[in-house]
């Protein structure tokens, strides 16, 4: 049996020096490493060494009890959980480490509501109980009252003996459980597979205790791991795959982390990839930490490394699996990336969009009106080790602006856009409907045009075109969003037309209906919890959606609620990021580290002060060269430009 194990914690938890243990306990290694020493096998990047944090996934394989585990080490900074919550798609079980000292921390909360959105079950383990303060029973009631988590106590032998407690938790998880337990059924026999259910349906999570630095409870984790992990992949079903990581070695090589879901893989086999290409990997390999090995067939359930594969992405499926769903977790910040003492602007775009490849939400945008580079980005940290890569992967010195919110732009009306693309010897002509959608729906594409009208390769080509890059709103230059695209109809040429004209024809087509439509700025939200001791929460107005802590703090932001238990107090609301990116700081001092604060995305909506944040982008859309609006139609044998406000009347179709 194969199981894909990852393991998840808030930054200094020992996540991975649990991961080492492990390993170690697996005998993959010789001996565990520790952070402190520089030596971790997974933590085997020099930034990570450095800076003692978890930056980039790793993953070995190791075995125990029977079972083959796959263990991948996520980041542990919210910098980097867009990388942690890649990995998650390719999960069977998590495990998240809880320090029994600090107890439950705003990244537990991130990750724990990924993990159950994803329907993944957990493992829990409190680490650190040989410290002074560590306290295993308070931690594991907050797993129950903070996190809502069905957390249950597991020892070495709870797996054999099976509790009193243990057998009345799952007795309340199914009727036909319940009758067994009160006709007094104990046979473990019986009441094991109950258990594993009720972990894969995520009814329980079993919680074990230790001190990972010590080595003490790791065995007992160990045993219960192998004693109710368990899968079914099909070895015999059609191939399917997904790829959830991208990495280029040393010498420059595109390296495509990807899990076997179904089917096998060898060397030689022909995958098609969703460009329609079809690439037979010469060699396969697996990963352990920071090198790859050859191997001669990925079985189902198992994970392999392509090499060299071409025009794959992350979250790309192959074979029978569908791509991975959208992350939740989206960038909100931007900056401008400014080249250093003899590096091009263009020199340090290339590098960037090879960056881009490994982490598609950097969003790398080059804008020719401004000559000037702009990415998104988690955090500070990120562009922290985002300037350090440049250095030391290219040798490129880089700089970055200060921070800004990310906004997005949206349609409040439906809109026709037209785009028509014929310099000499091209031809392509795209006529789409721009719709708005509600908040959250992101840019749909649906195909409404008859085949008489267009062939149909040309209409997977058109919907490949309007999905592939974020396209830019006319108020700020910022990305659409809450958009559907349709297709009504298009003309291709026998002769002239070439791949290329119906991305520039679809470009121009989105770009003239933004320019013809009614646009909105939105700006992210933030939901967030707020927990402290009851004495410190000072006035609070619904009405003028402010929360004051300590009379004099105040968080601008909407209190949707607040409740009181146990001499705390528990505050919900949302609020738009750009009030709330400075408060984490201010309440970590207000509360001298002993309150709780997280936040989550909360979707976006309409910009309070938009008409501010457009004078202040000062965006001129029609400089934009890189996101014309302009069509280009043919005349004499030359082709010329036709401003958007007037291309209509061009257009060789009539009106759809």
């Amino acid at each position: 049996m194969r199981v894909t194990l990852g393991i998840f914690a808030h930054v200094d938890a020992g996540k991975t020096t649990l991961s080492e243990q492990l390993l170690y306990l697996g005998h993959m290694l010789r001996a565990p490493g520790r952070v402190d020493h520089q030596n971790a096998f997974l933590d085997n990047h020099p930034l990570e060494r450095s800076r003692g944090i978890t930056i980039f996934s790793e993953q070995a394989d190791f075995s125990f009890g029977g079972v083959d585990f796959t263990l991948i080490d996520t980041p542990g900074h919210a910098d980097f959980s867009a990388e942690m919550e890649r990995c998650i798609s390719v999960l069977d079980y998590a495990l998240i480490v809880v320090s029994a000292v600090e107890g439950v921390q705003a990244h537990t909360l991130t990750v724990w509501r990924l993990l159950r959105e994803r329907k993944l079950p957990v493992f829990f383990f409190l680490n650190k109980l040989d410290r002074p303060g560590a306290q295993a029973g308070p931690v594991l009631e907050a797993l129950r009252s903070r996190l809502g988590a069905p957390a249950f106590a597991f020892e070495a032998d709870t797996v054999h003996r099976f509790p009193e407690p243990l057998l009345e938790e799952l007795a309340q998880t199914d009727e036909g459980l319940l009758d067994l337990y009160l006709a007094g059924e104990r046979s473990p026999g019986l009441w094991l597979p109950a258990l594993r259910r009720a972990v894969a349906q995520g009814l329980l999570c079993p919680v074990y205790s230790g001190s990972a630095l010590q080595g003490q409870g790791v065995d007992a984790l160990l045993q219960g791991l192998a004693a109710l992990c368990e899968t079914a992949y099909d070895a015999s079903a059609p191939f399917a795959a997904r790829v959830y990581k991208l990495r280029h070695d040393a010498q420059g090589q595109r390296l495509a982390f990807l899990k076997v879901l179904s089917g096998r893989l060898r060397p030689r086999d022909g995958l098609r990839l969703p460009s329609g290409e079809v690439f037979k990997p010469s060699e396969l390999r697996r990963c352990e930490g920071n090198r790859t090995l050859r191997v001669e067939e990925a079985g189902a359930g198992s994970h392999a490394v392509l090499v060299g594969a071409p025009a794959l992405r992350v979250g790309d499926g192959l074979g029978q699996a569908p791509p991975l769903e959208a992350q939740r977790l989206q960038p909100l910040l931007f900056a401008q990336a400014i080249p250093g003492e003899g590096v091009t602007p263009r020199q340090l775009l290339e590098k960037l969009r090879q960056l881009e490849e490994e982490d598609p939400l950097l969003q790398i945008r080059w804008l020719s009106e401004r000559q000037s580079l702009e990415l998104s980005f988690m955090g500070p940290i990120q562009l922290e080790v985002l300037q350090s890569l440049l250095q030391e992967r290219f040798g490129l010195s880089v700089s970055f602006g200060p921070p800004q919110i990310l906004y997005r732009e949206t349609l409040l009306e439906p809109v026709i856009g037209r785009g028509h693309y014929e310099p000499l010897r091209h031809y392509a002509e795209v006529h789409l409907a721009l719709r708005p959608l509600p908040r959250g729906s992101g840019v749909r594409f649906v195909d409404e045009a008859s085949l008489d009208s267009l062939p149909a390769p040309y209409h997977s080509l058109v919907r490949t075109h309007v999905l592939e890059k974020a396209h830019l709103g006319p108020l700020t230059g910022s990305p659409i969003d809450d958009v559907e695209i349709a297709l009504l109809s298009g003309r291709a040429h026998l002769k002239h037309t070439e791949g290329g004209d119906f991305r520039q024809a679809c470009y121009r087509a989105i770009r003239q209906g933004l320019f013809k439509g009614r646009c909105q700025l939105l700006e992210p939200y933030y939901a967030f919890t707020l927990r402290v001791e009851e004495g410190l929460v000072g006035k609070v107005s619904t009405a003028k959606a402010g929360v004051v802590l300590l009379e004099e703090d105040l968080l601008k932001a909407e209190l949707l609620s607040q409740e009181s238990r146990q001499g705390e107090a528990e505050l919900r609301g949302r609020g738009p990021v750009k009030r709330l990116l400075d408060y984490p700081q201010r309440f970590l001092a207000l509360t001298k580290g002993r309150g709780l604060l997280s936040f989550r995305f909360d979707g976006y909506a309409p910009c309070l002060d938009a008409n501010a944040v457009i004078q202040a982008r000062a965006y001129d859309r029609q400089a934009d060269r890189e996101n014309p609006a302009d069509s280009v139609f043919c005349q004499k044998g030359a082709g010329f430009l036709v401003a958007w406000d007037k291309a209509d009347d061009w257009m060789h179709i009539g009106d759809a």
